[in-house]
Formats: structure tokens, C-alpha cells, sequence
């Protein structure tokens, strides 16, 4: 197994935490580096190297999987898998389906990929590629639109942002994928905060319905506590009044007591002197 300076086991548990809530969230491993980065105050690569590094050797160190509890499925890379050709007909169609109704390809692409941005890269890659090096492909998916009704114009929109050759990329090229990738940003920024935001208040509100029932249950037990606090007071008033009749019977026997001694002393004496006198 390869040597490496380990982090503590906590350090390790809380980074493998935030990525996988992370990726929950559709948030990009780059991006969940640099925030642990900032978090606990670490550099990017520092996190992304240790990162890879730990799950290479917790994939062949199974008793540490275990004792940090860490389940490495959620952390495998996933695949990216081709289209097949059933798939790709389904993706044109689909995407001009919703860009008939004025929406943009982008928007339909993200709208397909359910809000995933790397999955909304994938496909609208694939819409221009197929565009491009597949046109029977494109104009049969346009064709069958039309027979279904569907206005549908089998042209690359401008919204879409197509990588020229290298070569022959211009300012203005740059500046509208600069563009692009700003609104993309601040999209899934806002949508982030809001997913946040949204688990916040669940959480508040669910730590706030477990404070209200704790506080009922505290209530229902100082009530108890009321009635049998009552029912002992009564019932050390009884007693305090037996004590005292107690009491009264023990004076009265000791007097009783003593009575009898003086009795028992006066015979004695008198039994005595009268002994003497005979």
C-alpha cells in the first residue's frame, strides 16, 4: 500500500462528507475541492491530491473503509456512456420539441439534463455535433416533427455556443462563451442557494417540531410531578398529625411511668422504716 501522510481520521470522514453532499447537489468536484479548500483553510490542489490519493488506498484497505465508515461506491467516477442511435434520435427530438415551444437550446438542454450541468454540456454537445457530422440523422428527426405538427426549423439557434477551430477563434467568439458561462455560473449558483436555503429551513423547522414536542412532554411530566407532589403533602399532614398524637400518648405514658417509680420508691422507704420501728 503506498506510504502517504495520512490527515486525521475526522479530517478525512468530513472531506469524503462534503463531497458526497456535494455531488448530491450536482456541484463539480472542482468546485467541492476549492470549498473544503476554503473551509479548512488548505490549498485546492492540496485537497484534490490527498482526495484521490485516500480513495485509491481505502478501495485496498478495507478495514478502514470500515472504521471511517466511508462508502467508496459513492465516490467512483461515472462513466460517460455513448449515444445509441435510438438515444440520439431521442435527444434531437426532444430538444427541438421544446425549442419549437421558444425556448432556448441551452434552456432544453438543462430542462432535460433535470438541472445537471455536465449532463446539459453532454447533450447539447451532442445536438451540434449531430448537426454537423450527422445531418440525415438531424433532418429525419425534423421531418418527423413536421408530420406530428410540430413547427420545428432544423437550424443551429444562436443561443448555442459552437467551439470553432482553434485556429480561427475570435475575440468575439471567447467573449460570448465567457458570457455564457457567467449566466451557467450564476444560474447554478442561485439554484445552489436555494437548495441550501430550502434544507435550512427543513432542518429549523424539523430541530423546532422536536423542541415543541420535548417541551409538551416536559410539560405533561411537571403536571405528574404537580399531582403527586399534592397527594405527598397530604399525606405528610397525616402523618405530621399522628406524630403528634403519638407524641401526646408518650408523654402521657411516661408521666404515667414516672408516677409508678415515685409510687414503687415511697413503698420501698416506707416498707424500710417501718421494718426499723418494729
Amino acid at each position: 500500500m503506498k506510504n502517504y501522510s495520512k490527515w486525521k481520521d475526522e479530517d478525512v470522514i468530513s472531506l469524503f462528507r462534503f463531497i458526497e453532499e456535494g455531488k448530491l447537489n450536482n456541484e463539480s468536484l472542482s468546485k467541492l475541492f476549492a470549498d473544503f479548500a476554503h473551509k479548512t483553510n488548505r490549498m485546492p490542489n492540496s485537497v484534490r491530491n490527498y482526495y484521490y490519493t485516500e480513495l485509491k488506498c481505502l478501495e485496498e484497505d478495507e478495514l478502514r473503509r470500515k472504521k471511517l465508515e466511508i462508502d467508496i461506491s459513492l465516490h467512483q467516477k461515472v462513466e460517460q456512456k455513448e449515444f445509441s442511435e435510438k438515444e440520439t434520435e431521442d435527444v434531437i427530438v426532444n430538444i427541438l420539441k421544446l425549442t419549437a415551444k421558444g425556448i432556448s437550446v441551452r434552456k432544453a438542454c438543462l430542462t432535460l439534463a433535470n438541472g445537471d450541468i455536465s449532463e446539459m454540456v453532454r447533450l447539447q454537445n451532442k445536438y451540434r455535433m449531430t448537426m454537423v457530422k450527422d445531418k440525415e440523422m438531424f433532418k429525419r428527426c425534423v421531418e418527423k416533427l413536421k408530420k406530428e405538427g410540430v413547427n420545428v426549423k432544423g437550424k443551429m439557434p444562436n443561443n448555442v455556443v459552437s467551439m470553432p477551430d482553434r485556429r480561427l477563434l475570435t475575440e468575439s467568439d471567447i467573449n460570448s462563451l465567457f458570457l455564457g458561462l457567467v449566466k451557467l455560473v450564476k444560474k447554478q449558483a442561485s439554484e445552489q442557494a436555494n437548495i441550501m436555503l430550502k434544507k435550512d429551513n427543513e432542518k429549523a423547522n424539523d430541530m423546532l417540531r422536536k423542541t415543541l414536542v420535548n417541551l409538551s412532554e416536559k410539560e405533561k411530566e411537571i403536571k405528574n410531578l404537580r399531582k403527586q407532589f399534592k397527594v405527598l403533602s397530604v399525606e405528610n399532614e397525616k402523618l405530621c398529625e399522628e406524630v403528634k398524637l403519638l407524641r401526646g400518648k408518650n408523654a402521657e405514658l411516661i408521666t404515667k411511668q414516672n408516677k409508678l417509680n415515685a409510687l414503687k420508691k415511697f413503698k420501698q422507704k416506707f416498707e424500710k422504716t417501718e421494718e426499723q420501728a418494729n
